[in-house]
């Protein structure tokens, strides 16, 4: 019997390998063949789900034609040490910078800029936001917190930020004061601001708002919410969420009691991230999650294999799976 069980996993990992090279093997059009806002979409997709060597291609060619996000973007598919700027990642984040992209002004305005021109580019920043946080500008306001990162002014500038609705900010400044910064007098009013603050950013979207507060509601017990806002994310095609609900739903830790157990549901969230997302970076989580695969789907009759194919094919129908955070 083990004997079977082994075989019939092992024909199950060779249907997987092939359908991942099938995958691996899909052909895209020559860069040069495409608009250039067409190369930027493709290659931006491509390496949010983690090919990102099939995407950089796209992005060069798009940024090399002059377009600001691409050269962005193709900077930071280069990266290899998230504390210091490679050569190469400096390069086209100054070409992104000087095509007048205010993110690339940010990231060559901070300590990781080792090549001599961050101060230029700091200040020329500081202009421009301050400029516009005069007008009531709430991203221009973020960007002033962080290019006054280690000063007294960086908190100022993040809560002018919250306060003026952006979302990033809002789940920035409520991971601030979870982590123990600010001042609080009254015992409970640190945790209703936090809860407050990350409601507000989940409200307006934004992942990392939305998953502090599902961490928050299920440990106020509210597990249904919770989990509604998880599958509310999945269902925007990011790929965390997805895989995230595939390990609830399979109880891949032992302490999981919220959803029941759902090898069906469990086996098609997983073969969503699978079939979606490269192995160019986290392979090594990849093939857990391949495992984790595996292993439900040896649990199955073939009608449920059905459902799982089923519910996959219907999502991806639907949905695009990338990270989007």
């Amino acid at each position: 019997m083990q004997k079977v069980k082994i075989g019939y996993r092992w024909l199950l990992c060779l249907c997987l390998l092939c359908a991942s090279q099938t995958q691996a093997q899909t052909t895209y059009p020559a860069p040069s063949s495409m608009s250039i806002e067409d190369a930027y979409q493709l290659g931006d997709l491509l390496v949010d789900q983690y090919k990102i060597k099939q995407g950089q291609p796209y992005l060069k060619y798009a940024a090399d034609k002059g377009n600001a996000k691409a050269a962005l973007a193709y900077s930071r598919s280069l990266s290899t040490n998230v504390m210091v700027l490679g050569p190469q990642e400096h390069e086209y984040a100054v070409k992104a910078a000087k095509l007048g992209n205010e993110d690339a002004m940010l990231t060559l305005s901070l300590n990781k800029n080792i090549f001599g021109d961050r101060e230029e580019f700091r200040i020329e920043l500081l202009k421009i936001s301050k400029e516009k946080a005069e007008q009531s500008n709430a991203d221009a306001m973020r960007k002033l917190s962080l290019l006054y990162l280690d000063t007294s002014d960086e908190l100022d500038w993040l809560r002018k930020s919250a306060e003026y609705g952006n979302a990033k900010a809002q789940y920035e400044l409520g991971r601030t004061y979870e982590v123990g910064e600010g001042w609080f007098f009254i015992p409970g009013n640190r945790e209703k601001e936090v809860k407050r603050l990350y409601k507000a950013s989940a409200e307006q979207g934004n992942f990392r708002g939305m998953e502090g507060y599902a961490s928050i509601l299920f440990k106020e017990g509210n597990k249904k919410e919770a989990f509604d806002i998880w599958t509310k994310m999945a269902n925007t095609g990011d790929a965390f969420s997805t895989i995230y609900l595939a390990g609830q739903y399979l109880h891949t830790i032992p302490e999981i009691s919220y959803p029941e157990k759902d090898e069906v549901l469990g086996a098609a969230y997983s073969k969503i991230y699978l079939d979606s997302m490269g192995t160019d970076k986290e392979h090594d989580l990849y093939d857990i999650y391949k495992e984790q695969y595996l292993e439900a789907m040896s649990h199955l009759s073939d009608a449920q294999k059905k459902q799982v194919n089923d519910f996959a094919k219907e999502f991806l129908s639907k949905h695009t799976v990338r990270v989007l955070r």
